[in-house]
């Protein structure tokens, strides 16, 4: 064995293989010796790859990382997540044994974001409703207000990374009034945004709302019943976050009642029940939770936890670390 620092691959080959190109793993392998991945992600299968590791790449099914598996994991130092969310793998035990730990979670957010805001365009100009119109001019009577998305108001719940990559691609559109509701993000860095900081009944007033906050306590049904009544007829609703955000009972009731048109790549539970109202109503876009890293974007997942996993290996800061005093405000 050289004297190269051990780096276990703490996935399944079915993940490894749709995150790492042949090149990132010889970059890696230039410095590192590698060991895994597995078959299947369990507590036994992990924990032997872990045991003269200096660095775990981690990613979607890689089981937590708590005392029965990082037991023998003496020399592990540093915990890549080739995913976004961390919180299905971190313990206390890791932070309190030093470990550091990244994620590729920015690598994700422009998927996410890029479509947000395609489908901001898509639904205000009412696209999906006119596709079974055939060309027939007359449906647009139907279905009007279209509109652009310009001289209106957007409102974005969160200028968390998806958030902060939506107000930046908003910025090619003329004559947006941003508004965000953040109770996080300090007045100058709003500014710095080019965005107004709001309340979020305020945001909820907006012609288009984007949802981009974690899944937290303090966030679940933040739009309830009370907070979707403000959002104006003919408003686009799109939620690519966490599906515990919006009481979907209530978003149903408020969708019968008046013109509203909401896209929703995520709901709770996940997928949603057949017979749940939310899946029978035309006013009322589903998607399989697919905006994320779906193809070429989860390749930049993994180019991230790899150059992460090189720059701690050669001693520089890491850029995108998640310490446990961030885990509260993490998706």
């Amino acid at each position: 064995m050289s004297g190269k620092p051990m780096v276990a691959l703490a996935l399944t080959s079915s993940v490894h293989d749709m995150m790492f190109t042949s090149d990132e793993l010889a970059r890696l392998r230039t410095v590192a010796n590698l060991v895994g991945p597995v078959e299947i992600a369990s507590p036994e299968t992990i924990a032997p790859l872990l045991k003269e590791a200096t660095v775990a790449i981690t990613g979607w099914g890689t089981p937590r990382f708590d005392r029965s598996i990082i037991a023998d994991a003496g020399s592990l130092k540093l915990v890549a997540h080739s995913a976004g969310s961390v919180k299905s793998i971190v313990s206390d035990e890791l932070y309190e044994r030093g470990v550091k730990v990244t994620t590729a979670a920015s690598a994700n957010a422009g998927p996410v974001a890029e479509t947000a805001v395609a489908m901001m365009v898509v639904m205000l100009k009412r696209i999906p409703w006119l596709l079974s119109a055939k060309g027939d001019k007359n449906a647009i009577k139907e279905h009007w207000p279209i509109r652009e998305l310009r001289d209106l108001c957007v409102g974005i719940i969160s200028a968390s990374r998806v958030g902060r990559d939506v107000i930046r691609l908003l910025k090619s559109y003329p004559r947006l009034r941003v508004l965000v509701y953040d109770p996080h993000l300090p007045a100058a860095e709003a500014r710095g945004l080019g965005v107004e900081l709001a309340s979020l009944e305020d945001v909820c007033r907006c012609d288009v709302v984007s949802v981009h906050a974690p899944s937290i306590p303090e966030t679940r049904h933040m739009l309830d019943q009370c907070t979707l009544a403000l959002l104006p007829d003919h408003a686009v609703l799109i939620n690519t976050s966490r599906g515990a955000l919006i009481d979907e009972a209530a978003l149903c009731r408020e969708v019968k009642r008046r013109p509203l048109y909401v896209y929703l790549d995520v709901t709770d539970p996940e997928p949603p029940l057949p017979d749940s109202d939310i899946c029978n109503h035309p006013n009322i876009l589903l998607t399989p939770h697919i905006t994320g890293g779906m193809n070429q974007a989860r390749r930049d997942m993994g180019r991230l936890a790899i150059a992460e996993t090189l720059r701690f290996l050669s001693g520089k800061p890491l850029e995108h670390e998640v310490t446990r005093d961030m885990l509260p405000t993490q998706a």
